[in-house]
């Protein structure tokens, strides 16, 4: 009975060795696995984590770019507005579509996708590029139209001054007939004059002695003078500036100017040599000095002489 009772008991032993070591071993192998799981899990969970952190990064760095592009396009806009102040009110319109993209953009959360936001900036690249290119196809079309413009001008202030030049030769070929149609004087002598016993002239140079004043010239030949009837005015001046005159009425047109004569006579002029003698009587004693005597007709000076009375 202890022999069989012995036996029994060993047996029972080695089973829950047996029992024991399976349950041990399934153990570790579940332990095994569930590691295993737990290990790829968590290189899963760092893969993504990575992942999610780089396309973090990204979306930063694409928000960056995108707002640096932006501004760029905004200063490229406000150059062309001061350049170009006509087409301010387009540049405007452009640069608020710019700022309201912009705070789109600053507004992005974590790893948004910038993909359409990038649409939208290159779409506003290429209107840019759009405008210049139309600002410097337009400038060149001026840069052409100046050109042309200022080779008609001047051909225009060539054939101006053509036009003037001949304009001035014909003025000065006009004034110059003009100057040789006018009546010339030669031979013009002044002289103080008194009478002797028998009424005959006789030059004095004694003041309280004269009687008059002659002054005699010759109108020359001029063929290109017109012929008629011309008053001839004679301007005595004392030796103190007074003009001689016998009313402050006598007066007659020069330059413009409604001037004092002492003397006039008319005449009658046929392009030929003529001498004329014009007077003036005295009213009183003439003042010792030089008279200045001047002769005009027909708007001209034509000669001054002098006498001097002692």
């Amino acid at each position: 009975m202890e022999n069989t009772g012995y036996f029994f008991n060993a047996d029972s032993g080695k089973r829950k060795e047996r029992n024991f070591l399976t349950l041990f071993i399934l153990l570790t192998i579940i332990l095994t696995i569930a590691c295993v799981i737990l290990t790829w899990q968590m290189i899963e969970y760092k893969d993504l984590a990575q992942q999610e952190s780089t396309a973090k990064t990204e979306a930063i760095t694409a928000k960056e770019n995108l707002l640096n592009k932006l501004k760029n396009l905004e200063l490229e806009y406000d150059e062309l507005s001061k350049e170009y102040e006509g087409l301010d009110s387009v540049f405007t319109k452009e640069k608020a579509k710019i700022a309201v993209l912009m705070e789109e953009i600053k507004n992005l959360k974590g790893s948004t996708s910038t993909e359409n936001y990038q649409t939208k900036v290159a779409e506003l690249e290429k209107r840019l590029k759009e405008y210049i290119s139309d600002i410097d196809e337009l400038k060149a079309k001026n840069e052409t139209l100046t050109g042309e413009n200022l080779k008609i001008k001047n051909t225009l202030d060539s054939t101006l001054n053509k036009n003037i030049e001949i304009a001035t030769k014909n003025l000065t070929l006009t004034d110059k007939v003009k100057s040789e149609a006018l009546l010339k004087v030669s031979d013009m002598v002044s002289q103080g004059i008194r009478f002797n016993a028998r009424k005959q002239e006789v030059p004095t140079r004694i003041a309280k002695k004269a009687q008059r004043i002659k002054t005699c010239f010759s109108l020359t030949e001029n063929l290109l003078a017109i012929k008629g009837y011309k008053i001839v005015y004679i301007r005595i001046a004392e030796p103190d500036g007074n003009i001689l005159c016998l009313s402050a009425s006598d007066t007659f047109t020069f330059k413009d100017k409604s001037i004092v004569y002492s003397a006039k006579k008319e005449i009658y002029y046929d392009n030929s040599l003529q001498d004329v003698c014009v007077f003036w009587e005295k009213l009183k004693d003439f003042k010792k000095g030089t008279y200045y005597i001047d002769i005009f007709a027909d708007d001209t000076l034509l000669g001054t002489s002098t006498v001097t009375f002692e």
